[in-house]
């Protein structure tokens, strides 16, 4: 099977090469044929057909354009698309751990090891479709995470990263607003962030 395969892959490479050098060649007599005929005809009937071909010319390059940037969005879309749903499962399972002590929330906390498979997971889809401030957030929250330090800042800069990422602004936000949401008491946040700025100037 595998040599079948390539068999046919190597006959549809030697068509492809055929059919470019046929279009190469046909493309060259035409245009040697139309500079004997500009050459013998009158200059004004020339003129014509030189701009005639001009205006054919830029008409065809604005619609290979116009259908280049069509199949571009498209790439870019599906892109986006791909990525929202991979960010989202990171957002819900978020969703899940803030809510495990909240009573009147029927989400269920994750297992560890469910936990576990799941951030293995999302490390692979960061790296092939994250953007490089999406990596450089997330190996900052794996850090802070492994250094028993604030996971919900961490998180917070993930968050503004991963909504850039998928074209959305963070324009108007305030540091750590997003993960605010989560939280009862939104002031709780403010109120880490001053504490841990005066250990910060009482330990230099």
């Amino acid at each position: 099977m595998r040599k079948r395969g390539r068999i046919a892959q190597a006959i549809s490479i030697i068509l492809a090469i055929g059919f470019m050098v046929f279009v190469g060649y046909l493309v060259w007599v035409v245009a040697a044929r139309l500079l004997v005929f500009l050459e013998s005809a009158n200059p004004s009937v020339a003129a014509a057909v030189v701009g005639a071909m001009a205006t054919v010319l830029v008409g065809m390059s604005g619609v290979l354009y116009t259908q280049s940037q069509i199949k571009n969005r498209e790439i870019e879309e599906a892109h986006r698309s791909r990525k929202v749903e991979i960010y989202k499962g990171f957002l819900d399972m978020v969703a899940r751990l803030m809510a495990k002590d909240n009573p009147h929330v029927s989400l269920k906390a994750p297992k560890e090891q469910e936990l576990i498979n799941f951030l293995v997971g999302f490390k692979t889809d960061v790296i092939l479709w994250g953007s490089p401030k999406v990596i450089n957030a997330h190996l900052n929250f794996e850090k802070v995470s492994n250094s028993g330090g604030n996971v919900l800042f961490a998180v917070d800069e993930l968050y503004q990263a991963i909504r850039e990422d998928i074209g959305l602004s963070n324009k108007g936000l305030e540091k750590h607003q997003l993960m605010k949401m989560y939280l009862k008491d939104p002031g709780e946040l403010d109120a880490q962030s001053a504490s841990n700025k005066a250990l910060q100037r009482t330990s230099r």
